[in-house]
């Protein structure tokens, strides 16, 4: 890099940390030069022929993705061993000309101001390669690497069951509680991840169900396999068909809810229903019909005809009969004996109690209270100085919601019959006190398709 001659001049009169800095300032625009010119994110794509996203291609034009790892199994739960990943990202716009740790506090919420001044001084937090400090201030291409000891909470070890396989799609039977791709505190106990490590090839979702959600997942193992089954979701040409164990005796008939969906807070993932002219609001419809009552609890088949999120969840909650097992939707210390019946709840209130599950309260649902119950212990990483996470209750990991069967509502013009129709068996906490019945009693119900969804004497 070219310098002027007084600029020269100048630079032999400063002093030796004077000279240091500017030599490290040179450095640093030749390496932010660098990195703008390393990275193109147009049209570079996996094996399988999927566009990558900006920051897979990030994470492999600099290095290797995915470090090695080491997977635990038991009888009950699939556990990765810790180990450490690199988050490597390029400065983004709203970033620029701010402190490093402003950024990280502001952005990445997750951890602590201690645990970022903690990290940095360890020199965790490399800016283009080079140590950060608590005074590094982020430019235009700076390439960020978070150097993170990584411990990962564990998930159920049940195997995940393949229904259908061939060249473009993937069909499994998701075990609940583990997640559908790499998210938050979790990469390689993923849906995704377990698959990619055992098939050899990485597969995409189609559809998103919940972590605690288990049943029927479409994953692509190659573009136009996403492409058909992602216009099949938008034209609203499949049906689907879930199954849920409620709270209390749910009523007999079809009942239909229409009410619309919005985000209450994100942090602590809770959503609930409101008006269509609220900021946010989505509609969204849902057909239910009880299949049978253990005198406890009851079976519920339900049927979304819009797919939002915690779509099921909500309306069950909104008409009274909250799933049993759901922490977020049935915990009575949190919703109060109500249980959020008819969206009447103090939301503050309600916001405020879930904060504090996992922290100074055990997490607990209508179905499995935990009366005066000590928060989890935690205890602190050798290595990273960080909280451990605990090993979760095998009652907290698989919500009693299922998603059991999918089906095409076009017609096959040869045959006739339905293009494609998928399901799964039933989940144990589903059979209730007549297992020999159920899959009868299912399929009884949907041959008594509601006459009028519109004018259904339970319409809501």
């Amino acid at each position: 890099m070219a310098i002027s001659k007084k600029s020269q001049e100048e630079f032999i009169r400063c002093s030796a940390a004077e000279r240091d800095f500017v030599k490290k300032e040179l450095l640093l625009k030749e390496k932010r030069l660098q990195n703008s010119k390393t990275v193109k994110v147009g049209h570079l794509r996996d094996k399988q022929g999927f566009k990558l996203k900006k920051v897979e291609i990030i994470q492999k034009d600099t290095g290797k993705a995915d470090p090695e790892y080491e997977v635990v199994l038991d009888k009950s739960l699939r556990r990765v061993k810790p180990y450490f990943f690199h988050y490597k990202t390029f400065c983004k716009e709203r970033w620029r000309d701010r402190k490093l740790i402003d950024i990280f506090l502001k952005e990445f919420r997750d951890r602590d101001a201690d645990y970022y001044r903690k990290t940095i001084n360890m020199g965790n937090i490399l800016v283009n390669n080079l140590p950060s400090t608590l005074n590094t201030v982020v430019k235009n291409g700076d390439l960020i690497v978070h150097k993170v000891h990584r411990h990962e909470p564990a998930v159920p070890s049940k195997p995940i069951k393949t229904v259908f396989e061939n060249d473009k799609i993937l069909v499994i039977d998701k075990t609940g509680g583990v997640p559908a791709h790499p998210n938050g505190r979790f990469r390689f106990n993923t849906v995704t991840k377990i698959l990619e490590r055992q098939k050899g090839y990485a597969v995409h979702p189609c559809n998103r169900l919940d972590k605690a959600t288990s049943g029927l997942m479409f994953l692509a193992k190659t573009p136009n396999g996403a492409d058909e089954f992602a216009d099949e979701l938008k034209s609203r040409s499949v049906s689907k068909e879930y199954v849920a164990r409620v709270v209390g005796e749910f009523p007999l008939g079809d009942i239909v809810v229409d009410k619309p969906l919005k985000s209450i807070a994100p942090k602590v993932s809770l959503n609930g229903v409101c008006e269509l002219t609220d900021i946010g609001a989505k509609y969204a419809r849902t057909i239910f019909k009880r299949i049978s009552y253990d005198g406890n609890t009851s079976i519920v088949q339900c049927k979304p005809l819009t797919g939002r999120t915690h779509q099921l969840r909500v309306h069950l909650q909104y008409l009274g009969f909250p799933i049993a097992n759901d922490p977020l939707y049935s915990n009575p210390k949190v919703w109060g004996q109500n249980l959020g019946k008819n969206g009447e709840a103090n939301f503050t209130t309600v916001i405020s109690r879930l904060d504090e599950i996992g922290i100074k309260c055990a997490t607990e649902s209508w179905y499995f209270p935990i009366s005066n119950a000590d928060p989890p212990r935690k205890e602190i990483c050798d290595v990273c100085g960080t909280e451990l996470p605990t090993d979760p209750n095998i009652n907290e990991l698989e919500l009693w919601l299922h998603a059991y069967r999918y089906e095409s509502n076009e017609l096959d013009k040869l045959t006739g019959l339905k293009k494609w129709s998928y399901q799964t068996d039933l989940p144990e906490w589903a059979f209730g006190e007549h297992p020999k019945h159920m899959d009868t009693a299912l399929q009884e119900a949907r041959n008594r398709e509601a006459e009028d969804a519109n004018s259904s004497h339970g319409a809501i």
